[in-house]
């Protein structure tokens, strides 16, 4: 079944957010799938930790191993059958179409509300270099509600070998409530482009707001170059994005990473926590696929998790001071 033969009526709503709630209310009384998830996906389990004053939600879903477990290396890919090309979907799985490159899904193993993917119709790799701008389109015709996200094909992305972002509601991620109280150090990194830190808070992030896509897509480009120069990264730098539209401006969350995935992933015994961070989990809501780990959870064992995966402090100032002084 190809995308043509997927999608759904474009006419169901007049803006995007109504679309949207048509496709899940569609997918959730047509596919079973979708259905158990979304209902499974209310009686998850939580832990609420603490780490550097912010808060961070542990969430027990079995359901995400299918991610947090994924082979992404290249042989293992190569292997299997890409899981965002429309002839390998579930054939109950419908879509909307995106302009002419993508098409919006419901994502099957959600992990908040209204959990989509956007995948890219054809079949070519994740990468955000050429890619921007459409998130950012993305990002405005969902409305505040939604925020969107990128994860890097080595951060998270579960299909490295398919372009892809996810979205889902706004107002159940940690991270976006806490931005609007956290102390920031902030500056003009360009024209119409403003950047703040968070100091002190549990990971190294880079907040940057603007009102122009323009100006806001040239900047993320020598962020980019910048960041992969800092992290001597012959190909795209270690990256997660989050980001939300909100009163006529983008607010994009740069996550820059060191690895990606912390030492506990793979160690052996008790030692071993399968947690595999992408930008959700940066957000402030960690998966835990396995029952065993998730009861020996402790914050100490989150902050280095997060320490490992993120960016250091020495890297993150090298980065921040080559964008305050070339921007």
């Amino acid at each position: 079944m190809n995308w043509d033969a997927r999608l759904l009526n474009e006419t169901l709503a007049d803006t995007w957010p109504k679309r949207v709630q048509a496709l899940l209310t569609q997918q959730q009384q047509t596919w079973p799938q979708l259905r158990a998830a979304t209902e499974a996906l209310a009686q998850v389990e939580y832990k609420d930790f603490t780490i550097k004053s912010s808060s961070v939600r542990a969430q027990f879903n079995p359901s995400r191993i299918v991610s947090t477990g994924a082979k992404v290396d290249a042989a293992s890919i190569q292997a299997r059958p890409c899981f965002l090309c429309a002839e390998n979907l579930p054939t109950e799985e419908r879509a909307l179409a995106f302009g002419g490159d993508f098409v919006v899904l419901c994502n099957p193993f959600p992990v908040l509300p209204k959990h989509l993917v956007i995948s890219a119709r054809a079949h070519t790799p994740q990468a955000i270099d050429a890619q921007f701008g459409g998130l950012l389109e993305l990002t405005r015709a969902l409305g505040a509600e939604f925020f969107t996200l990128y994860n890097g094909p080595k951060c998270g992305a579960s299909a490295p070998d398919h372009l892809h972002f996810q979205a889902a509601a706004a107002t159940h991620l940690p991270i976006w409530r806490e931005l609007e109280g956290w102390p920031v150090k902030g500056s003009q990194v360009a024209e119409n482009v403003e950047a703040v830190t968070l100091p002190g808070y549990r990971i190294n992030l880079l907040s940057v707001v603007s009102g122009e896509a323009t100006a806001l897509q040239a900047w993320f480009q020598q962020a980019l170059a910048k960041l992969a120069a800092v992290t001597e990264s012959r190909e795209e730098p270690l990256l997660n994005l989050l980001a939300r539209f909100c009163d006529g401006k983008w607010q994009v969350l740069l996550l820059p990473r060191q690895r990606h995935r912390p030492a506990c992933y793979d160690a052996a015994g008790e030692a071993q926590l399968t947690v595999s961070p992408a930008a959700i989990d940066l957000g402030g809501i960690l998966v835990v696929p396995r029952a065993e780990h998730f009861t020996r959870l402790r914050a100490g064992i989150l902050a280095q998790v997060y320490a490992e995966v993120t960016l250091c402090d020495e890297r993150f100032a090298h980065w921040l001071r080559a964008l305050i002084t070339d921007g």
